[in-house]
């Protein structure tokens, strides 16, 4: 019985020492895995933390006694993301400060790092090209319309490639001699200079005689406006007669008047055959003179006359050399009662203000 009493009494004293294991207490302090009500530390870091825009910037929270985490990536109040890793797209440049408000049962705290991102500017893109495919090549005197084509730039500076520059957006340049020419543009803008080189991008001949060229080759009126075009022969001998045909469109026929190439003693022969329903004038001439054919060189044969409707393109008519004096050819040059051949033809551009 002794026994007994005495394993009671070890039981209970046992059990008033809390020797039986711990159970935690209420709130949390004791042993256990529960969550911890201690305030919030809102921490961060960005990856790149500077670079040109658009710049995407992946942000992470390791913040500590935190369920939200609330990003804002500008620092002006408004809340942009949720989460722990997010990323943020900064589109303009400038410098930016960044917060994250960490929110847990033990409240909220925020982390601003000020002026945190740098977005730089972005590089200007330099490109251009020529306004049509046509003009990278051509005979003395060449014009050449330059479209640019450049992006983020608010200055421009073209190289030729002949010793002439431009300031202009898009430029216009006649090469005055034959070559192969490197045309390059630098722009310049918020994120620094840029060029593009575009090497032999211009190739211009020159004309192949004997030829037929139009003068003026180029022309700016305005519309409503009567221009004359001078047919010229270049490096003929001996001239006796010719032949040409030309093709437009934008302009009105007016007239034509014989040059003064086959002119001796007497006035050249001058006739004219012109097709206002498909743009088409040919015309023939030959001297009548007693002191022809002499004349030697280049010179003008006859004279065409047009009123300027809008932009226009003076050409030659398709090839196909007539067979001597009179010919049905589209083309002729006659020396000695035989037709010559002519290497090369220039056309006329007519541009309108």
């Amino acid at each position: 019985m002794f026994k007994k009493l005495l394993s009671l009494s070890l039981v209970l004293f046992l059990i008033n020492c809390g020797g039986g294991g711990g159970g935690g207490t209420d709130d949390d302090s004791g042993g256990g895995t529960g969550p911890s009500n201690e305030a919030p530390v809102a921490i961060f870091t960005g990856s790149p933390t500077s670079g040109p825009a658009p710049l995407t910037v992946t942000f992470a929270s390791s913040s500590s006694n935190t369920t939200l985490h609330q990003w804002d990536f500008e620092n002006d109040g408004s809340l942009d993301a949720s989460g722990q890793v997010v990323g943020f797209t900064y589109q303009n440049a400038g410098t930016y400060s960044v917060s994250l408000t960490a929110t847990g049962p033990g409240g909220s705290n925020v982390n601003t790092k000020t002026d945190y991102i740098t977005v730089e500017p972005t590089a200007p893109t330099a490109n251009f090209s020529t306004a049509s495919e046509d003009e990278v090549a051509g005979i003395v005197p060449h014009m050449v319309n330059f479209t640019n084509l450049s992006t983020l730039y608010n200055s421009t500076l073209w190289d030729f490639g002949d010793g002439n520059t431009s300031t202009e957006e898009n430029p216009s340049h006649t090469y005055e001699s034959s070559g192969d020419f490197d045309v390059s543009l630098t722009v310049t803008g918020d994120g620094g200079s840029t060029s593009e080189v575009k090497t032999a991008f211009i190739t211009v001949d020159d004309l192949q005689t004997p030829a037929f060229v139009l003068d003026p080759k180029y022309t700016t009126t305005s519309a409503g406006t009567d221009i004359s075009i001078d047919i010229k022969v270049i490096g003929v001998t001996g001239l006796s007669a010719a032949q040409a045909t030309l093709s437009y469109g934008g302009l009105t026929y007016v007239s034509t008047t014989a040059g003064d190439f086959l002119e001796g003693n007497n006035a050249p022969l001058l006739t004219t055959s012109h097709n206002p329903g498909i743009n088409r004038l040919v015309v023939y001439t030959a001297s009548l003179s007693s002191d022809k054919p002499s004349a030697d060189g280049d010179g003008v044969i006859a004279t065409v006359t047009f009123t300027v409707d809008s932009n226009s393109t003076l050409v030659w008519g398709e090839d196909n050399p007539g067979a001597g004096a009179g010919g049905a050819g589209n083309y002729m040059l006659d020396v000695n009662g035989q037709a010559i051949t002519f290497n090369g033809k220039d056309n006329a551009y007519i541009f309108v203000e």
